[in-house]
């Protein structure tokens, strides 16, 4: 027998003795593409867990804990006595392992974990961001816990980053907001004085002090004054942190309108190839995308290219999708 049908065989034990103690059978299902790596979870709930409580053998899935001798079941319920915690993961490098090689499993989701013994206590986690190492391990034999609860993560190398919903942990929104430079420029920003908003950015792009609102407002200001090649460089970074799946999910927003923003630009430096390989990525989540597509349909800022093959091949696939 070969590695992989080692693997799947170890799979289907391992599955088929959780099924006999009540787990869920969709554990054979994700075998081959358990997620592990390092993640930063906002905590929105922690419950300690009791298991004498949680496990009641008046259930019938859990009738089998009572035919444990007693030092069985000590030994059962000492695995369960650790957290419960539920929270959105806000940035991610872990990796679906059997899928996919890239990272960002699990970013922007909000999910249930499992803190072991002696990880802590509540107080210490609720309303807080952390930054830990989620292992996915209900299918590789590793023990029951957490498996006969509502997940399969467990979190290790817990520490508290700061508060949940602020950009604690985020070395690059820290540092903009230290920047004199940045500083300057948000406050022309809003003011409406673009020129010496887009100068001021330039100054903290230079020396690094810029984070993803500060590119995107750079390349709004740009735009604002017509000037859409300029818009294009500090929008591009946006895309590419994209697409390195490196921007933070409570950032999500500010990178959707920027990517947007320059297909707007491609579009208007004509540029219709680069443009619309972004428009042709909203057509695989049309429901998701929906105000783009139409946007980009009749906005003027894609009139350039209106007669390029590109563009009239994406609006007709484009139409289809609307209907």
């Amino acid at each position: 027998m070969d590695g992989r049908g080692r693997v799947a065989a170890g799979c289907g034990r391992i599955a088929a003795t959780l099924m006999l103690l009540g787990a869920s059978v969709t554990a054979r299902a994700e075998c081959l593409s358990l997620v592990s790596g390092p993640i930063v979870l906002d905590v929105q709930g922690c419950k300690a867990m009791e298991p004498e409580t949680f496990f009641d053998p008046a259930k019938s899935k859990y009738k089998w804990i009572t035919d444990l001798d007693a030092a069985g079941k000590k030994q059962f319920y000492a695995t369960y006595r650790g957290l419960y915690i539920r929270g959105k993961v806000v940035k991610s490098s872990a990796i679906k392992k059997g899928l996919s090689n890239d990272p960002g499993a699990l970013n922007g989701e909000t999910i249930g974990a499992y803190i072991p013994p002696g990880g802590g206590a509540c107080t210490a986690y609720n309303g807080k961001r952390l930054s830990a190492e989620v292992k996915e391990i209900c299918c590789d034999g590793s023990g029951d816990a957490p498996c006969l609860l509502a997940t399969g993560f467990i979190l290790g190398g817990i520490q508290v980053a700061g508060t949940a919903g602020t950009s604690a942990g985020d070395a690059d929104r820290q540092k903009a907001k230290s920047s004199k430079d940045y500083q300057e420029a948000q406050k022309q920003f809003d003011a409406g004085n673009m020129k010496k908003a887009v100068a001021a950015y330039e100054r903290a792009r230079n020396s690094g002090d810029i984070d993803v609102l500060g590119l995107y407002n750079m390349g709004s200001a740009y735009r604002k004054l017509d000037q859409c090649g300029d818009a294009i460089k500090p929008l591009k970074m946006i895309y590419d942190k994209e697409i390195k799946k490196q921007i933070w999910a409570d950032e999500e927003p500010i990178a959707r309108k920027a990517i947007f923003l320059l297909a707007k630009c491609y579009a208007k430096m004509n540029e219709p190839s680069l443009s619309t390989l972004i428009l042709q990525g909203y057509l695989v989540e049309p429901d998701k995308y929906r105000s783009e597509i139409k946007e980009s349909l009749n906005h003027k800022d894609f009139g350039w290219i209106h007669t390029a093959k590109e563009y009239r091949e994406y609006k007709k696939a484009a139409q289809k999708k609307l209907k």
